[in-house]
């Protein structure tokens, strides 16, 4: 007997996000689309359901990135011999031509889970062919860079018993508050645990500082060790350029007083809290970001932009 799907709440950074850029899109992002994916779903479900897989072209290169990189690291972790750096470029730029032929298809529309859906074809964005380009370029240089980086090597020569994590979706508690996190790779070295963070576009290090300072609180929970044993470390992929932080115990207590009232923020416009149901659309406001607007996947179903939703 299959289990009940429920929409449980829980805190990530990207939940956080999209919860202060626009607390409609929120709630599109988050409730609107539930059920959307059954046939006999309403036709304002499954076309929220289809809009949140959409991606712009960097987040589907950067997608594609991380894609590549986690079935490099796979093979190495079963003793295979990884692809050669300009195979692997090339199966992932063949793999990013067969998604956008099904995305200007629209394929998306009838299996928006398993087909690509871009947001520029949705849209019906003028992309110029060279800015396509420049993202298939964009894509290529960082798997290259990763091939010839020297964390690369390093993981090629760990032990597989040092290996933890590579690209799975987990979670730690904090009061009771589920928090989401998913790291790109965890290892242990000597007694410390070191978390790599693959970055593909611009640095922002407010964001990243926030993302990195969850992922020590998770590792120091998950394989009880002191925060001061935990290493994470942001790797520029364009840049080919490392960060390293060590998160202090001031900085985490500031970033678990932060998910705190952010979750509570999140509850407060709920209908039922306890059973996490936002029944009521209109208790989540439209931004007056209107440059937020241009890049929301929701904009076909706002009621800002169609007054009859």
């Amino acid at each position: 007997m299959s289990r009940e799907l429920k929409n449980e709440f829980a805190w990530s950074k990207t939940r956080d996000e999209v919860f202060r850029e626009c607390l409609r899109k929120y709630w599109f992002q988050y409730y609107g689309f539930w059920g959307g994916w059954f046939e006999n779903a309403s036709k304002r479900a499954r076309e929220i359901y289809i809009l949140k897989q959409l991606q712009t072209r960097q987040m589907w290169a950067g997608d594609h990135v991380h894609r590549r990189i986690k079935h490099t690291l796979s093979d190495v972790r079963r003793g295979f011999e990884p692809k050669a750096v300009e195979k692997a470029v090339e199966a992932t730029l063949e793999d990013m031509r067969e998604d956008f032929k099904a995305s200007r298809a629209g394929l998306y529309r009838q299996e928006p889970k398993r087909k690509c859906g871009l947001f520029e074809h949705e849209y019906k964005q003028d992309v110029p062919n060279e800015k396509w380009k420049e993202n298939a370029d964009h894509v290529a240089l960082c798997v290259r860079n990763f091939y010839a980086s020297e964390i690369f090597q390093r993981i090629r020569a760990l032990p597989r018993e040092s290996w933890l994590e590579l690209e799975e979706r987990s979670s730690f508690d904090l009061d009771g508050l589920k928090v989401y996190v998913q790291l790109d790779f965890a290892f242990r070295e000597d007694s410390r645990i070191v978390i790599y963070d693959w970055k593909t576009g611009r640095a922002d290090s407010g964001r990243n500082d926030l993302q990195l300072a969850c992922y020590v609180l998770y590792a120091a929970q998950k394989w009880q060790v002191a925060p001061a044993q935990v290493t994470a470390v942001e790797f520029n992929l364009p840049s080919n350029q490392e960060r390293r932080h060590e998160v202090d115990e001031g900085k985490l207590q500031s970033v678990k007083e932060h998910i705190r009232e952010s979750a509570e923020e999140m509850l407060f416009p709920l209908t039922d809290p306890e059973h996490n149901k936002a029944e009521d659309e209109d208790a989540f406001e439209f931004t007056e970001d209107e440059r937020a607007c241009t890049r929301c996947n929701f904009v076909k179903v706002c009621p800002k932009f169609h007054q009859d939703g």
